[in-house]
């Protein structure tokens, strides 16, 4: 019996896994839709880096839309038709079956039957302009929590995501928002929702269009993201690091992270002074901090550091404490310096009791 139970298993895992080997996923811009008498969509016609595919619409067919997150089938159906338009962004699980489709411009293109059809955004073609009069699509993605900037002929610009967190953020091993009073958890949303975007969008899209005009083809899209997560948290503290990444080299599609720190009461959600988090006088923190660090420094370089140290570039984190000494504020260094201390290195008394992180009693 175990021997013929094992063989059924494995003939359906064989199954699972042919089933999903069968099924191809498609994703683009809708160029065109078909409809048949009664107005129900057919089919359409999706177009990616040039390549179009055409989507064919059976009456199994799964159907996502955005505008709507419960409801009956049909209910769902009839949203889906209403956002299924040229410009609009799809994607498509389809059966591997290759079938073929005529366009309205009479081009005959590979075709697919959809086990399921999901609308992820959409293009507003001529959204902005910029300076010097170029006009800008704007494709949209993920309810607008995802745009990308493009040009008319469909060369990408700039990605900008959201700024995400710290709510519905979850690091293993630390706490979050969620283990925050509700007093401290709606002060530190608005903290954030205040803080808002650390960069400017307009202005990052202007360098972003000079640097593809400067570099042509070699040009590569930038990417801008910010987010915020938990770092570390103790008996009366949450630590959490905003982490901004942007655009540095558009020929090799560098970019460069800027991290921002913070510390809340856990109760109060009163932002709490970096400063405050030492038990020694701020003159002292400057001065031990880059004699604590893991490798041995250069003279000239700890002497930099000593007179340079911002207080809030410090943040406090899983394994210790993490510096980041900002491009120029260093007169021996160009670029940006990161240094971290391991908390096994930082000496007693040398940090509040109630500051330091939980997670370094554990890793002790």
């Amino acid at each position: 019996m175990k021997r013929m139970a094992s063989l059924l298993l494995a003939a359906l895992l064989a199954m699972s896994l042919t089933a999903c080997q069968d099924e191809k996923r498609v994703e683009g811009l809708v160029v065109e839709v078909r409809t048949d008498a009664s107005g129900d969509v057919t089919a359409f016609v999706m177009e990616n880096e040039r390549n179009q595919t055409g989507i064919l619409i059976a009456e199994k067919t799964t159907v996502w839309p955005m505008g709507i997150s419960s409801g009956t089938s049909a209910e769902y159906w009839a949203q889906f038709q209403k956002e299924l338009r040229v410009d609009a962004l799809a994607s498509a699980w389809c059966y591997s079956r290759r079938e073929k489709l005529e366009t309205a411009e009479g081009k005959t293109v590979r075709a697919y039957w959809a086990t399921s059809v999901e609308i992820l955004g959409g293009l507003e073609r001529e959204a902005l302009t910029l300076r010097d009069g170029t006009p800008v699509d704007l494709l949209e993605r993920d309810g607008q929590r995802s745009r990308t900037y493009r040009l008319s002929d469909g060369t990408e610009l700039l990605r900008v995501e959201e700024p995400f967190g710290p709510e519905n953020v979850y690091v293993m091993g630390l706490e979050s928002v969620d283990d925050l009073s509700e007093t401290a958890k709606e002060k530190v949303r608005q903290y954030y929702e205040e803080q808002g975007p650390l960069y400017d969008e307009l202005e990052a899209l202007e360098r972003a269009y000079a640097a593809c005009r400067e570099l042509g083809e070699e040009f590569q899209a930038g990417h801008i993201y910010q987010d915020t997560s938990p770092a570390a948290s103790g008996e009366r503290v949450m630590y959490f690091t905003t982490e901004l990444t942007l655009p540095e080299d558009y020929s090799m599609r560098e970019h460069r992270t800027v991290s921002i720190h913070a510390a809340f009461d856990r109760e109060t959600g009163e932002k709490i002074d970096s400063r405050d988090l030492f038990a020694v006088p701020e003159e002292e923190v400057r001065r031990r901090l880059p004699e604590l660090v893991e490798w041995e420094l250069p003279s000239d370089v700890m002497a930099d550091m000593t007179s340079a140290l911002d207080l809030e570039w410090i943040g406090f984190g899983r394994d210790g404490l993490y510096i980041v000494f900002p491009a120029g504020s260093l007169p021996s260094e160009e670029l940006d310096y990161h240094v971290s201390v391991d908390c096994k290195n930082i000496p007693e008394g040398f940090i509040q009791p109630w500051a330091v992180p939980e997670v370094w009693a554990e890793s002790s």
